[in-house]
């Protein structure tokens, strides 16, 4: 990753802590839906807010989470409460594409 980049998402990172979430995820939890979601979001952005709400009923949050970031083949950038930012770097064939 250069510098360029890598500055660039530490800029995003911070704007996205004071925005709204991409993606809610309540009480039926991490499904087929929700991954697809996610998924839709990652190719139109490459970082993701993702909040859990209080209704999200699970016994171990930190599993949930690497659950979450292995389906969607993400990388998990921060976590502040049940609140998480997700990263996914864009295809090499849509990098090409935007050319």
């Amino acid at each position: 990753m250069s510098k360029k980049l890598k500055k660039r998402l530490e800029k995003q990172l911070a704007q996205k802590w004071h925005e709204k979430a991409d993606v809610n995820i309540g009480k039926k939890g991490i499904s087929a839906g929700v991954v697809g979601e996610i998924d839709r979001r990652l190719e139109e952005q490459a970082l993701i807010k993702i909040k859990f709400l209080q209704n999200f009923l699970t016994e171990d949050f930190s599993q949930a989470i690497q659950q979450l970031v292995k389906k969607t083949n993400s990388q998990l950038v921060e976590k502040r409460g049940k609140t998480v930012i997700l990263y996914r770097a864009k295809q090499q064939q849509e990098r090409a594409k935007s050319f």
